[in-house]
């Protein structure tokens, strides 16, 4: 399912990685939505608003792990039928990562728009 906030997002079966600024090791953890200036993740607890983020995901297509700060600007505890999660927006990106998740999106939304017109 799409949203529509400031920028376009996307639901992707996509596996993640992410870890506080604090912690030594990655933990798990799976994409909510992602757009081309944030994530969702779902999380559990989910860390405190202004919380710096690394988030780690790999793009299958292109072979390409990439690794991406960024601030938690909201927090969803556990409600009725939705996990508890946090969004995260991206800190200022290089041109070439801003590229990779832009190809990304668009690609998961050339195939949501595939299967809805069959």
């Amino acid at each position: 399912m799409m949203k529509i906030r400031k920028q376009l997002r996307v639901s992707i079966p996509l596996a993640i990685k992410y870890k506080l600024e604090d912690d030594h090791e990655f933990k798990p953890s799976s994409i909510e939505d992602i757009s081309w200036g944030g994530v969702f993740l779902l999380v559990e607890p989910p860390p405190g608003i202004g919380q710096r983020i690394i988030v780690q995901l790999e793009i299958p297509e292109d072979s390409v792990r990439l690794e991406i700060w960024g601030t938690v600007v909201r927090v969803r505890d556990k409600e009725l039928g939705k996990p508890a999660g946090v969004g995260i927006e991206f800190d200022e990106l290089d041109h070439e990562t801003r590229s990779q998740i832009q190809n990304l999106v668009d690609y998961w939304i050339r195939l949501l728009v595939q299967k809805y017109q069959k």
